[in-house]
């Protein structure tokens, strides 16, 4: 009788374990990730092979008070048809993370180069969804992806440095955000000056914190332990071109038109004169550019944005320069606009959806997570630019390629959108070993890490690797490439 009674109460607990439960069953969680990467890619490119569901936790309720839940799996995946992450005119392999609601390490058998039918992906990812009577949904407005990192408390700054430098932090007072802002500074120029590429890693000047150029060069850390791969925060291109030319910084990204410029003396690098110790690595992906508006406004070509409020990008930064010539190319002069200036994108997006600004323009690499976020909120379009404005700029501007964003790389949009891309161009100073710069090459192209990254780090394509690059090659390049490289 104690067993039946047992096995009964058992029962019991199970059933209302299983009402507790949130989400659809396993076949029901199937199916929408199924879906959702079927919508992606507008046919049966990647299919669900296997799912296990591993659980589920509370979110807070929608914006309607509609119940909501997070639901994690992990599935093997398998391309139905020929698939390649490095093809730059292709939906971008940052959208099959996203689809699949994973993290940039948690889609597993990427790599740069064509991926054939057959080939297999492991994911671990995550399904959002709400409580719609008695059924789950998949929620259409997921998460917002967590903005730019703060900036950290000047305390964890001071041990910090004191665990590069080997001395006791001895700050007792001042104000907190400008000590901190200082010893961040501070920290960043410590981390890339002692970067001599004389060991298996790479400290690479990026951009602002949380930022396209940062989170490219954490996809490359490979799962490994064989390298160090990291990144020091800046302003962005120009920052990173003028730090490298000082000897302040032994590599560093820079986008293609800026490096450009910075070579002959232009535009930015007016002032300066020519920098003469820029030499180019390789390109590592496009950066198409952006014309954002809102949906609401009726704008439709970039010559609607006369008399407009425009957020142009930061001074530090290389999208400011390549802005001011694209409005020039379609027939805006200077005082045509309201330029707004502000201190990163995610703060341009902001203006803009608050109604301040009434266009952001900026060169980064698609998908752009803040603008997928922030879309969400606020009703967003791309404006195409003009061909004949396309035509003019790629033949007078150095660096700058004609290239489209491809429909849906974001789901709002409709079509593909006509624009120029830059490219993110590694950078490196004349004086780095040609020892050096061949085993920076080696690891992005050719070593056992390669397949061990992040999504984002599968768009490298050593095909493309010259693209965008009309600066001097480093003499190490020119050597890993041979021929083509000279």
């Amino acid at each position: 009788m104690k067993h039946v009674l047992r096995a009964m109460w058992c029962g019991v607990v199970l059933l209302a374990l299983a009402g507790c439960a949130r989400g659809p069953d396993q076949a029901g969680l199937q199916a929408d990730v199924q879906r959702q990467l079927d919508t992606l890619f507008g046919s049966r490119m990647l299919e669900v092979r296997t799912i296990r569901r591993q659980g589920s936790a509370p979110l807070a309720a929608a914006h309607d008070g509609a119940t909501q839940a997070v639901v994690y799996y992990n599935a093997v995946l398998e391309f139905t048809a020929p698939y390649d992450p490095s093809d730059w005119s292709g939906l971008s392999p940052e959208l099959i993370a996203s689809a699949l609601g994973a993290t940039d390490e948690g889609v597993i058998g990427l790599a740069a180069g064509r991926i054939g039918q057959g080939k297999q992906l492991r994911a671990y990812g995550s399904i959002v969804y709400r409580r719609e009577g008695e059924a789950w949904q998949p929620a259409t407005m997921p998460p917002e992806a967590p903005g730019a990192a703060s900036t950290p408390k000047s305390t964890e700054l001071v041990e910090r440095l004191a665990g590069i430098v080997n001395t006791t932090p001895g700050l007792r007072s001042g104000d907190d955000a400008v000590v901190a802002h200082e010893l961040d500074r501070a920290l960043q120029n410590i981390r890339l000056r002692l970067n001599r590429g004389d060991k298996q890693q790479l400290i690479v000047a990026s951009g602002p914190a949380g930022g396209e150029y940062a989170r490219f060069i954490e996809s490359l850390r490979p799962r490994s332990a064989e390298w160090s791969v990291t990144h020091a925060t800046t302003a962005g291109s120009v920052e990173n071109a003028l730090l490298l030319d000082a000897g302040e910084a032994q590599f560093g990204i820079v986008q293609s038109d800026v490096a450009a410029a910075a070579v002959t003396g232009q535009a930015a690098f007016a002032a300066q004169g020519p920098l003469r110790h820029l030499r180019a690595v390789t390109a590592l992906f496009p950066e198409p550019v952006h014309v954002v508006v809102r949906a609401a406004d009726g704008l439709a070509a970039i010559a609607d944005l006369r008399g407009k409020r425009i957020a142009l990008g930061s001074h530090g930064s290389g999208t400011r320069q390549t802005a001011i010539n694209l409005l020039r190319a379609h027939g805006l002069a200077d005082d045509d606009y309201v330029p707004e200036d502000v201190s990163h994108p995610e703060e341009a997006l902001q203006l803009l959806a608050s109604g301040r600004v009434d266009a952001v323009i900026e060169v980064v690499s698609a998908p752009w997570s803040q603008l997928a976020a922030a879309a969400r909120r606020t009703p967003l379009q791309l404006l195409p630019l003009d061909a004949a404005a396309v035509a003019l700029l790629a033949e007078n501007l150095p660096g700058l390629v004609p290239l489209a964003i491809p429909e849906r790389t974001y789901v709002w949009q409709q079509g593909a959108v006509p624009t120029l891309a830059a490219t993110a161009l590694l950078i490196a100073h004349a004086e780095v070993p040609d020892a050096s710069v061949r085993r920076v090459l080696d690891f992005l192209y050719a070593g056992e890490q390669v397949a061990g990254r992040g999504a984002s780090a599968s768009r490298l394509s050593r095909a493309r690797a010259l693209t965008g690059v009309t600066i001097p090659l480093h003499d190490g390049a020119a050597e890993y490439f041979g021929p083509a490289g000279r």
